[in-house]
């Protein structure tokens, strides 16, 4: 996948500014609201992946999402700063979902752990066809107000988004890759705060 290629040169550019936790994750760009600009997960095996995605999924799991778990399972990307009147929040806006390795309760701050694709892709519209996985979430032209959720057709390996909890089919990519360059490349310009009103 190209994009491996992307996040390899994100890593590089951050090389003076990352810390890896115990448990492999990645945070580059450090900082404390947000913590990071960008998060990556210790990558899943094959073995992994078979017992807890695709051996429980009810059609053909993805093999280009597969491809990218192998890579890094999951990722919170341009991780930014909203600012209103009364406070200040972190808020990722371009989110790969992935498989949680620890329970979420008790779990240590410093084992961050990505959002679970089982879970979010039961958040969907009722019109959403089964056969679409939501596998990441993104902003898109800075409109923080609306969440984009991307879907794999797994029949036939098309990606969509849509509006959080819509069913109009707002982008559409001919594959994972080129969907995921395409929205880190609508991202590159970004800056690390925006004021939002609430």
């Amino acid at each position: 996948m190209l994009f491996f290629d992307y996040i390899d040169m994100l890593k590089q550019s951050y090389r003076d500014d990352v810390i890896v936790r115990s448990n492999g994750t990645i945070l580059l760009g450090i900082d404390k609201i947000p913590k990071c600009r960008h998060m990556l997960f210790k990558p899943l095996t094959d073995d992994i992946i078979t017992s807890f995605l695709t051996s429980e999924y009810k059609g053909a799991f993805p093999k280009e999402y597969i491809d990218f778990l192998k890579y890094s399972n999951g990722a919170n990307l341009y991780t930014v700063k909203l600012k209103t009147e009364k406070f200040e929040f972190a808020h990722s806006m371009f989110v790969i979902f992935g498989l949680p390795r620890t329970k979420p309760f008790g779990r240590p701050s410093d084992m961050e752990e990505p959002f679970d694709v089982r879970l979010e892709d039961l958040g969907r519209h009722k019109k959403i066809p089964n056969t679409w996985l939501k596998c990441g979430t993104y902003i898109k032209n800075y409109d923080f107000a609306i969440q984009n959720d991307i879907f794999i057709d797994t029949e036939t390996n098309r990606v969509y988004s849509c509006e959080k909890n819509q069913n109009e089919i707002t982008d559409e990519w001919d594959d994972l890759d080129s969907c995921f360059c395409s929205i880190f490349n609508s991202l590159s310009n970004s800056k690390s705060e925006y004021n939002i009103e609430l």
